[in-house]
């Protein structure tokens, strides 16, 4: 078969395109830093990135979810912080009041402190986690958890403070199966063993009626109530413990990720740069070839 000029011609022209292709997938993986920059360029890798990368997103969302019950945890510790500071007040308010000798005028400060007390431990029970959402109201948090009837008036019941919450808590999934309880029901925090407003409500009455004996009740009271907020305080301590061990784990297992998708994608700048170099004086000396083979000679003119 005879080898034309034309034949030739479109012989070096697939050459260059080849060529081309070649430089232009070199250049886009030297401008970006990555081998895989479409599903040609390695299937098999590529489905594989695609399948890290998914596992990564899932983790990602795992430790969003670890980082938005730390903060719910937390805003919880805290309100029972400040509830065992008011119990803890109130306590020494009532060894005050029953060891001394206390006049009309001594009694009315005594009841004007119990009542703030009453406020502060009203305020932690309905205290809110950044971004809103009452922490004892379980899954009813759009609602304060407890709501307060009537007030304090000489010679008159104290008031009282009902639950309005829902007992359901708030749960949520750290990991495929494994769930986390953010809130702790209200009503085993205040009204538990013992009713913490009805006991401040108990030694408020004892010293508007100079009552020793509701004062004696209320006192023992309170030392329980004091082990009931503590003893829900440390199931919080439990719940952000097993938060801080997931994250870890969960930050480790995405740094692992990240690094498998790196090795996968990532181009070898060494490699990549070495490979440009050569493959740009290729496709210069195949066009200078090609030049030189498209010049016209004698027999074209015969």
């Amino acid at each position: 078969m005879r080898i034309t000029q034309s034949m030739l011609s479109r012989m070096n022209m697939q050459q260059l395109t080849l060529q081309r292709g070649r430089l232009a997938r070199t250049q886009e993986q030297a401008s970006t830093g990555r081998r895989l920059n479409r599903p040609s360029d390695d299937p098999v890798d590529f489905r594989s990135s695609l399948r890290l990368k998914d596992a990564m997103s899932q983790t990602e969302r795992y430790l969003r979810s670890v980082d938005l019950s730390r903060t719910r945890l937390r805003a919880s510790e805290e309100a029972m912080a400040d509830a065992m500071d008011v119990v803890g007040d109130a306590q020494a308010l009532a060894v005050q009041a029953r060891n001394g000798t206390n006049g009309p005028d001594a009694r009315a400060a005594l009841r004007s402190q119990v009542e703030q007390f009453f406020d502060q431990l009203l305020d932690a029970s309905n205290a809110k986690a950044p971004g809103g959402g009452y922490v004892f109201s379980g899954v009813a948090s759009d609602a304060p958890a407890f709501v307060q009837t009537g007030s304090f008036a000489s010679g008159s019941p104290p008031p009282t403070v009902a639950f309005a919450g829902a007992d359901q808590p708030i749960e949520v999934e750290i990991d495929e199966g494994v769930t986390i309880e953010v809130t702790r029901s209200g009503q085993d925090v205040f009204q538990g063993s013992v009713d913490v407003f009805e006991v401040l409500g108990r030694l408020w009455q004892g010293l508007d009626q100079d009552d020793a004996t509701l004062i004696d009740s209320a006192l023992g009271d309170l030392d329980v109530a004091f082990q009931q907020i503590n003893l829900e305080r440390a199931q919080i301590g439990g719940a952000e413990a097993k938060a801080d061990s997931f994250e870890r784990r969960l930050a480790g297992e995405r740094d692992e990720l990240v690094s498998q998708v790196s090795l996968l994608e990532d181009a070898d700048a060494y490699q990549v740069y070495s490979d440009l170099a050569i493959q740009e004086a290729a496709l210069q000396a195949s066009l200078e070839v090609t030049a030189r083979m498209q010049q016209p000679t004698l027999l074209d003119f015969l």
